[in-house]
């Protein structure tokens, strides 16, 4: 037993960064260039110096680095690569370092089997040592999204200087976006955006997605997300639309019918339009029996047309990103007949529950999306089923029911103490629950409680009174925003322990 206690209390340890006294490794340098051509082609090329400080690192996180190509577009040059070890020793790349596999969001995907990963095997590694890569993409004109730059930091491991140089073409601008304070500087036709100190991203439940810092550049900034839907191609797909829909007469019903024919009969091939470098014709995904996102939006948009639906596609991207193929990839959606449908699966959202810190970008525009909120009011009777009880000789102890809306839907599960990140909840939220009831057998002897906790993000309180056999438990929370900074962290979660502990969530009977 006391081995079986020590082994968990080792594992809640370590999983809350207690024995983390340093990152897996850092970022040294990390330098990128894109060089535009007038022509739309673009020279892409990398360094970075990767300092590993741990085993694990190295045989789970930076051991190789994966480089993903399209050669019928983009050629790949390895330029240098070496591993300086803790005492300096300089490690060459061995020739059978360098191996090309094929990407898995690729597998079963014949039509992309020619798309390359090369797999860089770094050699020489030990806590302590750098790791030290060139590599250059040369890609064609006309390559989906190339005129677009778009990274996000969330690596587990900080970066301490970052360069990225964009040179344009001449009477070219370019459009810079972040959110982590770089320096942009312009001398000519190259600009020069800097960024120090980046930190690691540490895995924390309920982290808003924009919150990871990210740059954006562009030379003609919204075409990339313009393409991702002028690249949908159209077929007439009556046929197929017809047999589907056999049967159906509401535009309801036929949607549903052509969602669900789509689940059963397409497997999904994960490769986004940014590597893929084209979208197949609907009438190629339905003989293939697979396609990419694009490709199945293509055909579904298709099919509808077929059937007299009028669809329209939509991409839902996070919020506070920039539109660019980069973020729209993989993200599309179709709204027909009041809902918006996936084409990944049989998955559909009315278009009345489009709420929350997301964007949405049609071929007209974006599409407002209002800030999601709850309003939950719910007053029941409660009785008492003795069979449901936990027994603890002359009482009874009884759960208090658990609400599946509000509050009690977004299951936070148990809070660290302390937060890197800021913390976001689904909505705003207001909601009432009280719950009145009776003991049928007994004599409810919890003791009545009145517990109320403020902060800057809301109230809450929970109550109960006892009358003999009879309670009334209420519980009431005001949230009036969604995103919690690390500095309202402590009061937000001493909320969220209230309204969750056990303590008072009970009732006791006794016999």
């Amino acid at each position: 037993m006391r081995k079986t206690i020590f082994t968990l209390l080792s594992g809640i340890m370590i999983a809350t960064g207690l024995f983390a006294q340093k990152s897996e490794g850092e970022f040294l340098v990390l330098r990128e260039k894109y060089s535009f051509g007038a022509d739309g082609s673009v020279v892409y090329k990398q360094h970075k110096e990767l300092k590993v400080n741990t085993f694990y690192s190295i045989h789970n996180l930076y051991g190789e680095t994966f480089i993903v190509y399209n050669p019928e577009f983009q050629t790949l040059s390895i330029d240098g690569c070496h591993t300086v070890q803790a005492d300096e020793t300089v490690i060459p790349l061995p020739p059978n370092a360098l191996n090309e596999v094929l990407p898995s969001a690729a597998a079963d995907a014949p039509a992309y089997n020619h798309i390359k990963e090369m797999v860089v095997t770094h050699t020489g590694l030990e806590p302590g040592a750098v790791i030290s890569l060139d590599y250059t993409i040369t890609t064609k004109p006309g390559f989906p999204g190339s005129q677009d730059i778009f990274k996000r930091f969330n690596d587990v491991s900080p970066v301490k200087d970052y360069t990225l140089t964009v040179e344009v073409p001449a009477g070219k601008e370019l459009t810079v976006k972040d959110n982590m304070g770089a320096k942009v500087s312009r001398e000519g036709n190259v600009y020069t955006i800097k960024a120090s100190g980046i930190p690691a991203r540490i895995a924390e439940p309920f982290t808003p997605v924009d919150d990871t810092p990210y740059i954006y550049a562009s030379i003609d900034p919204g075409a990339g997300a313009a393409s991702l839907f002028n690249l949908l191609p159209k077929e007439d797909m009556s046929t197929l639309a017809a047999k589907i829909c056999e049967g159906k007469t509401s535009d309801s019903e036929k949607m549903g019918a052509i969602s669900m024919w789509m689940a059963e009969n397409l497997g999904m091939c994960a490769l986004p339009l940014y590597q893929a470098g084209k979208v197949r014709k609907p009438s190629d995904v339905v003989r293939t029996a697979y396609g990419t996102f694009e490709e199945k939006t293509a055909l579904m948009l298709s099919l509808a047309s077929a059937a007299g639906i009028d669809a329209v596609p939509g991409a839902m991207f996070d919020y506070g990103c920039p539109p660019c193929l980069q973020t729209l990839s993989g993200s599309m959606w179709i709204k027909a007949c009041g809902k918006f449908y996936s084409p990944a699966g049989p998955f559909s959202r009315d278009e009345s529950e489009l709420a929350g810190r997301l964007q949405v970008l049609s071929p007209e525009g974006p599409v407002a999306v209002p800030e999601a909120s709850a309003t939950v009011n719910i007053d029941e009777e409660v009785t008492l089923d003795p069979s449901k009880a936990v027994d603890a000789g002359n009482y009874m102890v009884f759960s208090i029911p658990t609400a599946f809306k509000g509050f009690d839907s977004w299951r936070i599960r148990s809070l660290n103490s302390s937060r890197n990140y800021p913390f976001e909840i689904p909505s705003t939220l207001d909601e009432k629950v009280t719950y009145r009831i009776t003991a049928p057998e007994g004599t409810i002897v919890s003791e009545p409680f009145v517990k109320t906790l403020s902060s800057p993000v809301g109230t809450v309180k929970v109550s109960l009174t006892v009358n003999g056999n009879k309670a009334v438990y209420t519980r009431e929370a005001k949230f009036n925003k969604t995103i919690i900074p690390v500095k309202e962290y402590a009061s937000f979660r001493s909320q969220i322990n209230l309204l969750k502990d056990d303590a008072y969530r009970r009732i006791v009977v006794k016999k």
